[in-house]
């Protein structure tokens, strides 16, 4: 299989979920032209996309949307859920846990859950397996955890970082501002500062209202 390069497989990922939506809808074929304009691309760049899988698509042609979820799935690997687990169940995180756990978790499947606060590892609900931070490498290790969702505050994120690592994971979600340097070749990492992000938005409206004026 040729290798697929990372832009591909960041559009492919979101391709997967617009599908996914389409099929709840009952909707059953789909043309490049339409998931261009969910992606905000051009119907030629969805097809060269989905080139990469081994679908030749032309001008107008409509894609079947069950057989494109499966072979986008059997490419990226979505056919075999990644244990995942949440670092830090504070606010953020705790909200995070409740919403894995309500979404249909095809491409991951989150199996733990830390936090330095004892006491809140042993009140917080959930059917998911909760332990206190210290732990973090031996149960990554047993649990054969290969992703991590990183929701401390920003001071500790490094360290929580390394002990995943240490543990085997080998992809990390970002929720804090810190930069997280891999510990390792090999390991993946994908930020959201959501403070950031607000920032931008807001720095946008306000620019945007100073040229208008």
């Amino acid at each position: 299989m040729n290798k697929i390069p990372f832009p591909v497989i960041h559009r492919l990922s979101y391709v997967f979920e617009i599908l996914n939506k389409l099929e709840e809808q009952g909707i059953k074929k789909v043309s490049s032209a339409q998931l261009g304009k969910y992606l905000g691309q051009t119907a030629h760049t969805v097809r060269k996309d989905i080139h990469f899988i081994g679908i030749a698509g032309t001008a107008g042609t409509k894609y079947d949307i069950a057989g494109l979820k499966t072979l986008i799935s059997r490419h990226l690997g979505f056919g075999i859920p990644k244990k995942s687990c949440i670092v830090g169940l504070g606010k953020l995180g705790s909200a995070l846990l409740e919403y894995t756990l309500a979404i249909p978790q095809g491409a991951f499947r989150i199996v733990a859950g830390f936090d330095s606060n004892i006491n809140r590892v042993e009140t917080i609900h959930t059917p998911i397996e909760l332990f206190p931070a210290y732990r973090i490498e031996e149960t990554v290790k047993r649990l054969q955890i290969e992703l991590a969702l990183i929701v401390v505050p920003p001071q500790q994120a490094q360290e929580a970082a390394d002990r995943c690592c240490d543990g085997g994971v080998t992809g990390l979600l970002n929720f804090t501002p810190t930069v997280i340097k891999p510990k390792r070749d090999g390991i993946f990492v994908r930020s959201i500062d959501i403070s950031g992000e607000l920032r931008i938005l807001a720095a946008l409206a306000y620019t945007t209202t100073i040229m208008n004026e």
